[in-house]
C-alpha cells in the first residue's frame, strides 16, 4: 500500500435512495433463465429486471378477481 494517497480529485459517492434488503429466494431454473434473458434484452441484470418487473406489477391496482372478471367477459361474450 502507498504511504500517501491523492484525494484531491476524488468525488463523493452517491447516497442510495432506497436501502436494498438481502433475502434468499428460491426460483425454478426456467424462471431464472427467463429473468436473465429478459434482463439482458432490457440491458440490465436479472435482479434489477426482477425488481423493476415486481414494482411494475405492484403499481397495477386491479385485483386478481377484477382481472379474472375482465378475462371472462372477453372470452365468454354473450351471443345475441
Amino acid at each position: 500500500m502507498k504511504k500517501e494517497y491523492d484525494f484531491s480529485k476524488a468525488k463523493r459517492g452517491k447516497v442510495a435512495k432506497e436501502v436494498k434488503v438481502l433475502k434468499t429466494v428460491r426460483l425454478d431454473s426456467d424462471v431464472l433463465q427467463w429473468l436473465e434473458e429478459e434482463g439482458e434484452k432490457q440491458g440490465m441484470g436479472y435482479q434489477t429486471f426482477l425488481n423493476w418487473f415486481l414494482k411494475k406489477s405492484m403499481g397495477n391496482e386491479i385485483s386478481l378477481e377484477e382481472r379474472i372478471s375482465k378475462l371472462e367477459k372477453a372470452v365468454f361474450t354473450k351471443k345475441a
